[in-house]
């Protein structure tokens, strides 16, 4: 489709009623101007005209002195309507900049240009602006978010620096926009799982409180460092063991591999929070022919042969799957997405993450830096001050995990705030060949939860970490999503 308008954009914003010690400024000369196009995209039989604006917000500190910015890609709906459903989108890392996201719910996504050189921008049938406006969110330090002053760069890398921050980002945007009376969502991947949490808990205790009708978890962290998780079958090997076995049956390894993967992936759940998990218990005390028996049955699911299983203590940790399943073609799979492959020779000459055969290097044929500058500089019109950073080493490494009153469980998080708002709902969204933040973990520790069940579910896809990634299954996990949004609007 052709581009409607295109055009800088003067914002202002007023700071008032934000969380200390963060107030946020736009239109300053501190960041480049605002730059929005309007365009239409067809998502099922519907064509929704959209404004997309790009736009960097002054975060400023208790003394008022600017500190940092926050950069934000708005979708809006045309005509405009300030009651309708909108939803912040984060990525993790932590340090992450939110790509996956933006590439897999927003109204556009990226592919390799005609010929399989360089990149194109193609509409999104699978988006969910049908649905809700969006608002895809770079924290400090990554995208084009940036700091102004480097000394307060402790004040954002942290769990509750971040959160604090992008609360008063949300907050601000709701006034900028005269978005007050929306219905309110919140989308976290990875990391984001517990930056979400900690937002809702902080502008649900505001002085003018925000309330979430619905938050999404994808592939989600579900605590902070130091906490002892809820599920009883919490043990690492007995929680990465059913996504091992869907990928062992993605490369053709193991016994089941005529069967649906996702069967077999939830045969492999109940193996191993059963037989399997009482065998790890049992320890020394295991009879031989029972140990024998555990790991020839371990074997038909994760593709290696039973007396390596036995010699390893019946645990096939996630590194050493990861090096030896494809050990014949000397090549590993992919931690983020597992079905994913690539010579050992190469990925060991990377820096993680992108030593892992899911990431875009081996994935794409295209330079995903590149295209994301090619997508806000080409596409949107907008000039940055610096270059787009996809991942922080420097907030990955110096990141703050201490909390204020011990270390979070975001399952008792969102139980609490579940409690409080009898309207929010909370939806988990899974994929099978996550090896990252393996689908077991969450789900045990959000079923251990016991959220309120008319307003909780789950979903496993057959998709790796970044679960609207998959082209595959994108279709059906966002009709899913519209689904969540209709049940938690009354729609």
């Amino acid at each position: 489709m052709p581009l409607l308008t295109r055009r800088t954009l003067g914002l202002g914003l007023a700071a008032a009623g934000l969380l200390a010690p963060h107030a946020l400024a736009a239109g300053e000369s501190s960041t480049p101007p605002a730059a929005m196009i309007e365009d239409r995209v067809t998502i099922g039989s519907r064509a929704v005209a959209y404004r997309a604006i790009a736009a960097e917000q002054v975060l400023r500190g208790a003394g008022g002195e600017a500190e940092a910015t926050f950069f934000g890609l708005s979708y809006l709906a045309l005509p405009a309507d300030p009651r309708r459903p909108v939803t912040f989108l984060f990525n993790g890392g932590p340090g992450g900049a939110t790509i996956a996201l933006r590439e897999g719910l927003g109204p556009k996504v990226t592919v390799n240009a005609e010929g399989g050189e360089g990149f194109a921008f193609v509409d999104n049938p699978d988006s969910i602006l049908d649905v809700t406006d969006l608002v895809f969110v770079d924290p400090a330090g990554v995208g084009y978010s940036r700091f102004l002053n480097e000394a307060a760069k402790p004040r954002y890398y942290g769990v509750e620096e971040d959160a604090r921050a992008v609360a008063a980002f949300i907050q601000a945007w709701l006034k900028l926009h005269g978005r007050e009376a929306s219905p309110k969502f919140l989308v976290g991947e990875s990391y984001a799982g517990v930056r979400v949490g900690v937002v809702a808990r902080l502008l649900a205790e505001a002085p003018e409180p925000v309330d979430f009708q619905g938050v999404v978890l994808v592939s989600p962290s579900t605590a902070t460092r130091g906490r002892e998780p809820l599920a009883p079958a919490a043990d690492p090997a007995i929680r990465v063991l059913p996504s091992q076995a869907a990928a062992a049956h993605y490369h053709g390894k193991g016994d089941h591999t005529a069967r649906p993967v996702l069967e077999v992936t939830l045969e492999a759940q109940a193996f191993a929070e059963g037989p399997y998990a009482q065998a790890l218990a049992a320890g020394e005390a295991l009879s031989p022919q029972d140990r024998q028996a555990i790991a020839a049955q371990a074997a038909g699911y994760l593709g290696f042969a039973p007396d390596v299983i036995a010699a390893a203590g019946l645990r096939l940790d996630r590194e050493r799957f990861m090096r030896e399943l494809l050990a014949d073609e000397a090549a590993r799979i992919g931690l983020s997405d597992a079905r994913a492959k690539a010579p050992l020779a190469v990925t060991e000459t990377k820096r993680p993450p992108y030593d892992d055969p899911s990431t875009s290097p081996y994935t794409l044929t295209y330079d995903l830096t590149a295209a994301n500058e090619g997508f806000y500089r080409q596409l949107l019109g907008y000039q940055p001050l610096s270059p787009y950073v996809r991942l922080s080493y420097e907030a990955n490494g110096q990141w703050n995990w201490e909390v204020e009153g011990g270390p979070l469980s975001m399952p008792l998080v969102f139980k609490d705030l579940m409690a409080r708002a009898p309207q929010m709902r909370v939806a988990l969204l899974l994929g099978a060949y996550d090896l990252n933040i393996p689908y077991a973990g969450p789900l045990s520790e959000y079923l251990a939860a016991d959220l309120p069940q008319d307003r909780f579910e789950h979903r496993l896809y057959a998709a790796g970490h970044a679960v609207f990634s998959d082209a595959a299954t994108r279709a059906g996990a966002s009709d899913d999503l519209r689904r969540f949004y209709a049940a938690a609007i009354g729609g």
